[in-house]
């Protein structure tokens, strides 16, 4: 094992992929990989099989640059308006900590029964660079919003500033989750934004006070050895407020086998504060064709949240604005945009 994953090992319970993050951006790791800016993340208990099939493009979210509010990250072409009944529902926060020469506090937090959204802001003093988890240290400086063909790596040569990667992430055991993503924004080269959005369980607990946590990973030209980088981890304590969702129907496809290489079985279709969010238990039978999958589209909703499989096999949608009717209908996509099969569903319950 590198030194540097030992290294972040010791950081304790942060998640797999943070710790993956953190080593890939101190250099320390055997191949490159290309890294996807996509907030989104998926269950645990999913197979390979079934990530390429459903996963990759599943709800896949452009950003607009500069938001640093709840209510601002959805006012952009990409989200639209954060619906009222949802912005009434942001809280307020005042969790604060301080590491060596950066601090970090929560800023606001949203939470119904489908997503938890959180605001984290970080600042650091004039040594650092502020640089998100999922660059590394040959990223471009278009990482950090600025212009020029340097590296993170050169540029903090060039300026001997030290470069600060920093990520947040969430109790998924505690909240109920099962996928979760970050979204970095920089305000300056000290200052940071990053927005913690994860989607949660049908069968999660009422929300309880739980904690954030924000993990700092400093690389400075001077000290490139990993023995003398020292990974800090704050928590920061958080108490959320469930919105109220509102159950629309559940139902049952017309044919369950239509959909080549699945099974498809119950759709419950829910209204949340911050738009209809989809559950569609999907059974895969063929691995071979279930690989032609890219997506779907529920007939007269447009969904703005990132779309994951959850660890009981439904493919789940949030945040949708739109009206489906009596009788949804749900489009298959393949990787070409052409339409695999389309489902009709009948209202049971």
């Amino acid at each position: 094992m590198y030194k540097s994953e030992r290294m972040m090992k010791a950081i304790g319970d942060i998640s797999d992929d943070k710790i993956e993050k953190a080593s890939r951006a101190l250099g320390y790791q055997k191949a490159r990989r290309q890294t996807s800016r996509i907030p989104i993340r998926m269950g645990r208990l999913l197979s390979i099989a079934a990530v390429l099939a459903l996963i990759l493009a599943l709800g896949a979210v452009a950003y607009a640059a500069n938001l640093f509010g709840l209510r601002e990250l959805y006012a952009n072409p990409n989200r639209g308006d954060m619906p009222e009944d949802a912005a009434d529902l942001i809280v307020s926060q005042s969790a604060e900590a301080e590491g060596e020469g950066w601090s970090a506090s929560v800023q606001e937090t949203y939470c119904d029964e489908g997503t938890v959204l959180v605001a984290v802001h970080v600042s650091a003093d004039a040594s650092y660079i502020v640089v998100p988890t999922d660059a590394d240290l040959d990223s471009p400086l278009s990482v950090i919003g600025l212009s020029g063909k340097e590296t993170l790596r050169e540029y903090a040569q060039e300026e001997g500033k030290t470069l600060l990667f920093v990520g947040a992430n969430l109790d998924w055991e505690a909240l109920g989750l099962h996928s979760a993503g970050e979204r970095f924004e920089n305000a300056s080269l000290q200052e940071m934004t990053i927005y913690v959005e994860g989607a949660r369980g049908s069968s999660a607990a009422a929300p309880v006070d739980t904690v954030c946590t924000v993990v700092a990973v400093a690389w400075s030209p001077e000290a490139q050895d990993a023995n003398t980088i020292v990974p800090e981890r704050r928590e920061l304590p958080i108490t959320l407020v469930e919105g109220k969702s509102t159950p629309l129907g559940l139902y049952a496809p017309a044919d369950p086998h239509t959909l080549p290489g699945f099974e498809l079985g119950e759709l419950s279709l829910t209204q949340t504060p911050l738009g209809i969010e989809l559950r569609l238990k999907m059974k895969m039978l063929d691995e071979e064709s279930a690989r032609h999958l890219l997506t779907l589209r529920l007939e007269g909703v447009e969904f703005h949240g990132a779309g994951s499989i959850d660890p009981n096999g439904y493919a789940v949608f949030s945040q949708g604005q739109g009206d489906f009717g009596d009788s949804p209908v749900i489009r298959f996509i393949d990787w070409d945009k052409n339409t695999l099969a389309e489902v009709a569903f009948e209202k049971f319950g």
